[in-house]
């Protein structure tokens, strides 16, 4: 009979050309555990319900062994993860649901479940270690090996750390150690994940914004984890193709992720306000400079696609995404996503008496205050937008791209139909209005890009072409008033 167990981990990745230096250091600073050979056949229903619902069901093979194990989602903050599993021992190769059948059936039915078939496998060599640290006894895996799906592979590359008795802050701890020594990132895709992406034939192109799972009984607390959780993974996925090529969609997906993470602690700074707050910010905003920096010679490209790309361009784009990826790689940054990864799951902004009450206030109530601010400040700023100053038109722009986040992040919580109409409605507007402001910020960008390379002077907009979009905007800003607000 499976046993429902909670798994508390830090999962990392890294470059399997490091691993021998971490599996070194791993052997004197540990106690050496036995290296094990595992193979895990993932199971799930032609149309991959189990994945749908939540779930992942594999079989392992250690040796003679095979053990059972189903995992279902549970509360994580990027790399970080606290989720529910049964697991047992079986006599074969194929999955024997006994408690599991209760649970799955809630969500899937019985007729798909009979259906269960081999999606893809992992073939891993793992070297565990026991590290006694911070006071906690934590394993240490670290996996080496392939997702395979008949002759279609990918490799990959882990170190996974286990809580298995202590305190979760000291798996952040122990991953800076580990840091220290081989340069690991946070991981945000379990091998479930990479095992459908290759069934899909997914490739490595730009991954937007996943929608935030929030429900009316999420407290405050839980919802920012789950909104910076999904900030964080969404930076991470685009980060990787990032490292790996100039992709102008990874770049501005990685910025628009930085973005999103940077409003949604703006939204929640009565809460979150500690001692940590700026300086973690003021990270997060460093690195938005230098992606800001390398977008904006994406602009001028759009700028110039008609013409012949002048070869100052081409070698400034080239210095700007090199200079992406030499900060993306560096040790400080590396050392700022665990930094924020362990603030947001135990950060002193959780336990202060004084912000109980908010921690623990239910999101809705504090959606509704979230919007209602937001709306206000933008409203107010965008009134007579087609005469305001370009200082004053940017403080529109940053205010309407704050209230569309925080609709993003909130919209699950108002699901009638008339609040999804309305919310939809909300959102074509807001986003017109977004793209009215943003081509006028595009021009002067390449613009003044175009001067500081020594281009000739480009051909500037024409007032009428400059006036049609400020009036647009203006009304477009004055459309989001007119309606009421889906979360009313």
């Amino acid at each position: 009979m499976a046993s429902q167990q909670f798994e508390i981990e830090l999962k990392l990745e890294l470059d399997a050309r490091d691993a021998p230096k971490l599996q070194r250091y791993c052997r004197k600073a540990f106690r050496r555990g036995p290296v094990q050979m595992l193979e895990s056949v993932y199971f799930d229903t032609p149309d991959h319900r189990l994945q749908r619902a939540g779930f992942t069901l594999r079989v392992r093979r250690i040796g003679e062994r095979r053990i059972q194990t189903l995992k279902a989602a549970g509360d994580t903050t990027t790399g970080f993860s606290v989720r529910p599993e049964w697991e047992h021992d079986i006599t074969g190769d194929v999955p024997v649901l006994d408690l599991e059948s209760d649970l799955l059936r809630q969500f899937i039915p019985k007729r798909a479940l009979a259906d269960l078939r081999p999606v893809f496998r992992t073939v891993i060599r793992r070297q565990l270690f026991e590290a006694v640290a911070h006071g906690s006894r934590i394993e240490v895996a670290l996996d080496q090996g392939e997702v395979r799906i008949a002759r279609r592979k990918r490799a990959l590359c882990e170190v996974e750390l286990e809580l298995k008795h202590g305190k979760p802050s000291s798996l952040f701890k122990l991953a800076r150690t580990i840091g220290a020594i081989a340069p690991v990132r946070l991981g945000v895709q379990s091998k479930a994940e990479r095992g459908y992406a290759l069934a899909r034939l997914a490739k490595s192109q730009p991954v937007k914004a996943e929608p935030v799972p929030l429900t009316a009984e999420t407290t405050s607390a839980r919802a920012l984890q789950a909104i910076a959780q999904s900030c964080l993974r969404h930076f991470r996925l685009n980060e990787a193709i990032l490292s790996a090529q100039d992709d102008a969609g990874a770049l501005h997906q990685t910025r628009v992720a930085l973005r999103r993470l940077r409003s949604a602690l703006t939204l929640f700074r009565p809460m979150l306000a500690d001692a940590r707050y700026d300086a973690l910010r003021s990270e997060i905003k460093s690195m938005a400079i230098i992606l800001g920096a390398a977008r904006n010679i994406d602009v001028l490209m759009t700028h110039l696609e008609r013409q012949r790309m002048p070869q100052a361009v081409r070698i400034a784009r080239q210095q700007a995404y090199a200079q992406v990826r030499a900060a993306l790689d560096s040790p400080r940054w590396r050392a700022a996503m665990l930094d924020i990864a362990d603030w947001l799951a135990h950060g002193s902004w959780l336990t202060r008496p004084k912000n109980s009450s908010r921690c623990h206030e239910p999101i809705p109530d504090r959606a509704v205050r979230i919007l209602e601010r937001s709306s206000r400040r933008l409203a107010r700023r965008g009134r007579g937008l087609a005469r305001l100053d370009d200082t004053a038109r940017h403080r529109v722009r940053i205010a309407a791209k704050k209230l569309r986040y925080a609709a993003e992040f909130f919209g699950v919580l108002f699901p009638d139909k008339a609040a999804k109409r309305r919310r939809k409605r909300f959102a074509e507007t807001i986003e017109a209005m977004l793209d009215s402001l943003g081509e006028l910020n595009d021009h002067a960008t390449a613009s003044t890009l175009s001067n500081e390379l020594g281009l000739p002077k480009s051909t500037p907009m024409r007032a009428r072409d400059r006036k049609r979009l400020l009036t647009k905007a203006e009304r477009q800003c004055e459309a989001l008033f007119e309606d009421t607000p889906f979360w009313q």
